[in-house]
Order: structure tokens, then sequence, then C-alpha cells
């Protein structure tokens, strides 16, 4: 249920998470009209109704009139849905963490609904340490997976060590400087150090 400044951050964050979105707003929101357009996202472009949270799981309140907020929740109480009543924790089931992603890297802030601008603001400092070559970091880490699991069918401790191994080479530093294939390189010498396989 939209209307908020916030809406089409809410409405993309769960896009990006798979949800299918059904939105609940007669305001205008620029960002989110390519969604409508394409069908990845359901609008109705109205205020909230009675009834509007029939067959849903989960229910996001952002309304511009934040007074809505009660009947929303009485709503969503009734029909067992879930709710976010955005900067209202009064009527939340549960809260949205300020959320930093790179690839598969996801890290999440919450100050459990005291003050979400400071999660905000944290959030910030940490996109400023874990920028873009975290995504490729962990991309290569991947790769590893599948051989470390050969390496040691038997033993996780071992493969644990050999885990730590590779997270502690520092191919972080080569990755950030362009040199992917000096990591890949590094991560395997690590691996080396003690794989039961041969490495080529």
């Amino acid at each position: 249920v939209g209307g908020g400044v916030e809406t089409e951050a809410k409405v993309l964050q769960l896009v990006q998470a798979g949800a299918r979105v059904v939105l609940i707003s007669p305001c205008e929101h620029p960002t989110l009209e390519p969604l409508a357009q394409s069908g990845a996202i359901t609008w109705h472009r109205r205020a909230y109704q009675p009834g509007d949270l029939e067959g849903c799981m989960l229910a996001v309140a952002h309304p511009a009139d934040k007074s809505q907020n009660a009947q929303i929740a009485a709503e969503a109480r009734a029909r067992g849905v879930w709710l976010n009543a955005v900067d209202d924790p009064q009527y939340c089931d549960f809260i949205l963490p300020a959320v930093h992603r790179q690839g598969d890297l996801i890290l999440a802030v919450s100050t459990s609904g005291a003050a979400p601008a400071l999660g905000v603001r944290i959030k910030a400092r940490l996109a400023e340490e874990f920028g873009p070559e975290y995504a490729l970091y962990l991309q290569l880490l991947r790769e590893f997976r599948p051989i470390v699991a050969a390496a040691y069918p038997e033993s996780f401790e071992a493969r644990k060590a050999a885990w730590y191994r590779l997270v502690d080479a520092d191919a972080l530093t080569l990755i950030r400087l362009g040199r992917l294939a000096e990591a890949r390189a590094l991560l395997w010498r690590a691996l080396r150090e003690e794989a039961r396989l041969e490495v080529v």
C-alpha cells in the first residue's frame, strides 16, 4: 500500500527478492512505470480499500495518509498477513533492514526499529568498504566450491581449513587491481598447500 516517499524503494526490493507485488497507490511513481507496463507488478492506481489484502502473505504499508495504517493493520491481523508499516512500529509484525548488495554478498543492518536513519547511515559506510570487487571475489570463490568438495570428500575439518586458506589469501587485493587471473592463481596455490588432487 504505497504513496509515501519510500514506496518505490520498497517495491523494487520486493521485486528483486522475487515477490509477486501488487501496488495500491494513487500517486505517481515514475521509477515503477516500466515494471507496471511489463507486468512485473500489478498496480491499482487508487487509495487503499478494505479487502485489498485478500490473498496476500505479506504487506508493506506506506500510504500518503499515515492514519490509514490502523485500518490496514486491522485487516492484516484478521487475514493473518504479516505487515510492515513504514516508520510506524506499533503496527509492524516485522522490520525491513537496510540492505547493501554486491553480487552474492548481502549485508543487512537493523536498529530493531529504534532509529532506521542510523541503519541507512551504517549501510552507506558498509557500501564504501564493500565495493564491487566483492562481487567478483565471490564469483571467483564460488568456482572453488566443487573443487574443495572433491579434494576433501570425507573430512569436514579439512574442507573448513581449505576454505580458510582460500579466504585468508590476499586475492581481494589483486581483484581490486584488476588482476583477476593472478587472483585465481593465488587461490589455487592456497588450496594446493594440502589438497589431495592434482592442481594444474
